[in-house]
Parts: structure tokens; sequence; C-alpha cells
């Protein structure tokens, strides 16, 4: 799924993912696809032939859109990478809305990084996706005084992974204050300032 993905094509993507994003790799059937989206069977299992295909589709489909939303992210970000907590404070407040609105499409996420573990096809995209946050990520610890910031800036993103995770499986009400505390403390920490 490139830059070329048809309307529909997005559409079986999305409800792929929502499916996956609710009950796991296993919900993901042709029908079940076509049932959520209200589209032929027919013309889900034309496009896709097997259910891996669908699958790795999704995937794929979700991790690129991820990488792009990311880059679009730094950037936005990179005004603020001087001032360490506006910085913070926008990446807390992008991730506070992201789990609000589309939740699923991240926990589909996370699948995509597991389904790279068992399957090497994934991993490409999913290091595209760690080396655009860590660059992102370096870019704005640099700025901040960090004296190894290709080294915290992987930090950085291990911590933000883990705590957006741990929010999706477990979620609670004080996330943004939680995140922005937990991030501000690390950065402090990394950079050597209180």
């Amino acid at each position: 799924m490139g830059p070329e993905t048809s309307e529909r094509e997005r559409e079986v993507m999305e409800a792929t993912l929502r499916l996956i994003g609710r009950s796991g790799l296993k919900a993901v059937t042709h029908r079940a696809v076509a049932a959520e989206i209200g589209m032929s069977l027919g013309a889900i299992t034309h496009r896709f032939g097997t259910r891996d295909l669908l699958v790795e589709g999704a995937l794929n489909f979700a991790l690129i859109r991820e990488v792009r939303r990311l880059r679009a992210l730094a950037l936005r970000l990179q005004s603020e990478a001087l001032d360490v907590e506006a910085w913070i404070d926008a990446l807390v407040g992008w991730y506070a809305k992201e789990l609000d609105a589309e939740a699923e499409i991240h926990i589909a996420c996370y699948e995509a990084f597991l389904a790279a573990a068992r399957d090497d096809r994934y991993r490409p995209i999913v290091a595209e996706w760690q080396q655009t946050w860590r660059r992102s990520a370096e870019l704005a610890l640099a700025a901040a005084g960090s004296r190894a910031p290709a080294l915290h800036a992987g930090i950085f993103v291990s911590a933000v992974v883990g705590i957006v995770l741990e929010q999706l499986a477990a979620p609670r009400r004080s996330f943004k204050k939680e995140m922005r505390a937990a991030l501000l403390e690390l950065v402090r920490g990394l950079i050597g300032k209180r």
C-alpha cells in the first residue's frame, strides 16, 4: 500500500486495522472486513486473495501511515525543540488526542511490531518507524543540550512506546499529566538538568 492507495483500498485497510485493534489478528477474515464496512465479500477477496495478504496489507498500511504522520509531527515539533517543556507538551497533547480518537489503529501498530518480531517482511517498515521517531527525538535532545543525543533519543523513544502501550492496555484519566511528568523527568535526567 503506497501513496497510490485508492479510496476503496484505504477503507478496507482501515476496517482491517479496526478489527485488529479490537480483537487481534485472529479476527481478520474477508467476511469480517466486508461486514465492517458494508462492502461485498467479492470485492474484498478480489483485491486481497488470501487472509495473509489482507493482514500484511493492513499492517504495512498502518506503519506507512504512522511514519508519514510522525514525520509531519516531527516537523511541527522542531520549532518547539529548543524548549524541552513545550516540545514534550506538544508531543503529549498529540498522543492524548490520538489515543482518544484512534486507539484501535495504534493497537494495530503494536500488532505490527509483534508481527515484525515473527516475520522479517515487516521489519523494514518497523525500522523506518523507529528511525523516524529517533531522528525527531535526537534533534530535540541535541537542542536541549544532550551530550549523547542518539543514545538518549533511543531511550526516549523506548519510553514513549512503553507509556503509550501502557495507556492502550490500561487507560487512565491522568495519562497526559503522568506522561508529561515522566518524559520531563527522563529528559532532565538524560541531559543532566534539574
